[in-house]
């Protein structure tokens, strides 16, 4: 056996077999095959080393004239199965699927997705072939509409006229995508608003089925100014009686202690309520003289009506066939059983607070006035002043007063302004001051006003006219003549 180790034939040749063993085995579990006199063993760490790995939500490419072409139908992503060696698998990093639409005309066509999955792994793609749709690309104009829904409205207030920056977009797509679009919108987000919205509001387009379309729209986002503001009037309350009175009972009078109420709502409907009339009040079973409380309805399109808790005090005088002398009598009665009542009977002092703030609110009423012109005061020659908001320069005011005075006011009769005393160029947020009749007291419904100095240009000294630099000329050829008389000779 020494002299065999000793032999380098004899050490050759094993070294040769076991790089040829190693050969097979490294042949084997790459290509798993079955014919090599190592099958059994081989065909095992053949099994062991094949895989199926699906790989989900792989993007899918299209390739075509994106300038000239609009592309529908494709999936956005797809699922593949690889099956192979672990080894081959694992090697795929960047795995991508695409359609190559390139040669294509516009039309539908059934097409076949391909990968960049080098050979040696069998590869399934599911779905294999898509139908898709190849169109012009086409562009084009519209309008802006703003979508601000009634319930993301605070209740009690309304949206204003709505502005957007820009007022139109440029959606751009497959011709029949822009043949079906309905409107195109900037979606507000707000919830329980309040004051004045300000935002970016993305812009989307909609079929008549307001349905979303997949297209591009430039910009994808603008601008949008709402204001929001509590709309209101007072009306007068009109009531009657309802019901069967009992016999022998006749209505006389029905005296409300409040007799005007504030609605809120759009201006359009609140133009269109004069009053609250056929306030039913039921009679059926008052005697005498007694004070109900009556539910106020809203009329169609008011969202509310104050005070908040839509109740209204009347007082309903009924009379069962009784002579004067019995009225008389009645009331010398009541009179002595007021004057004999016990002084723990007496009215308290919150009581008596409470019966002044009736009687005050009967004598007093309240109204809400729009279209009061807001002026700029303490203005300067040096620069030029531009109202920014409220854009249009008028405002609401809420007048608290004696009735009569306040059934007669006017927006003429109230005074806005804001000073912009002191200021120089700039854009600036200026207090609102507001003025009325005596014994009237004004709140305006926003308190502060945005104005835009600027600075006026400096006007270049004007040429003297034409007619005065020829005057100027003729003047002084008249004096060289003067000095010089041989030339005129």
């Amino acid at each position: 056996m020494d002299k065999l180790m000793n032999n380098h034939w004899f050490m050759k040749i094993i070294a040769l077999l076991l790089a040829f063993m190693l050969y097979l085995s490294v042949t084997l579990e790459e290509t798993g095959s079955s014919s090599s006199p190592f099958n059994s063993s081989s065909r095992s760490g053949s099994t062991s080393n094949k895989e199926t790995q699906t790989i989900q939500d792989v993007p899918v490419t299209a390739y075509f004239d994106d300038d000239k072409y609009i592309v529908s139908g494709l999936p956005e992503t797809v699922d593949i199965t690889l099956k192979g060696s672990k080894s081959n698998i694992k090697l795929q990093r960047d795995v991508k699927v695409y359609a190559n639409l390139e040669n294509l005309k516009p039309g539908n066509h059934q097409v076949k997705l391909h990968h960049n999955i080098d050979d040696g792994l069998s590869v399934e793609i599911d779905p294999k072939t898509v139908q898709v749709t190849i169109e012009g690309k086409v562009s084009k104009k519209f309008p802006l509409e703003v979508s601000l829904a009634s319930d993301q409205i605070k209740s009690g207030y309304v949206a204003g006229t709505p502005s957007v920056s820009p007022k139109s977009v440029v959606v751009t797509g497959g011709k029949s995508q822009i043949e079906s679009i309905s409107s195109v919108k900037a979606l507000v987000e707000e919830d329980d608003a309040d004051s004045t919205i300000k935002q970016q509001a993305k812009v989307v387009a909609f079929d008549r089925n307001l349905n979303k379309l997949n297209v591009d729209i430039n910009p994808e986002f603008v601008q949008v100014n709402i204001p929001i503001k509590r709309e209101s009037k007072s009306v007068p309350l009109k009531f009657e009686a309802s019901g069967t009175p009992s016999e022998g009972v006749e209505v006389t009078s029905i005296e409300p202690q409040t007799k005007e109420a504030v609605i809120y709502g759009d201006e359009d409907v609140l133009k269109s309520v004069s009053e609250i009339s056929e306030i039913p009040v039921d009679v059926s079973d008052i005697r005498g003289t007694e004070t109900v409380e009556v539910n106020v309805p809203l009329p169609e399109g008011i969202k509310r009506v104050s005070p908040e808790s839509v109740k209204v005090k009347v007082k309903v005088n009924t009379s069962e066939g009784s002579t004067k002398e019995e009225e008389v009598k009645e009331d010398e009665k009541e009179t002595v059983e007021k004057e004999t009542t016990k002084p723990e009977e007496t009215t308290t002092e919150e009581e008596e607070k409470e019966q002044e703030k009736e009687d005050e609110e009967e004598t007093n009423s309240t109204r809400t006035i729009s279209g009061v012109s807001l002026s700029i005061g303490g203005q300067s020659d040096s620069f030029l002043y531009q109202m920014l908001t409220p854009s249009n320069g008028t405002i609401s005011i809420s007048a608290t007063g004696p009735k009569d005075t306040i059934q007669s006011l006017s927006a003429g009769d109230i005074s806005a302004s804001v000073s912009a005393s002191g200021y120089e160029a700039g854009t600036y947020t200026l207090p609102i001051s507001v003025s009325g009749p005596s014994g009237v007291q004004i709140t305006p419904n926003t308190s502060t006003a945005k104005v835009e100095i600027t600075a006026k240009e400096q006007e270049e000294e004007e040429p003297p006219p034409e007619e005065e630099q020829q005057g100027e000329q003729t003047t002084n050829y008249d004096q060289q003549q003067e000095q010089n008389p041989a030339n005129s000779e």
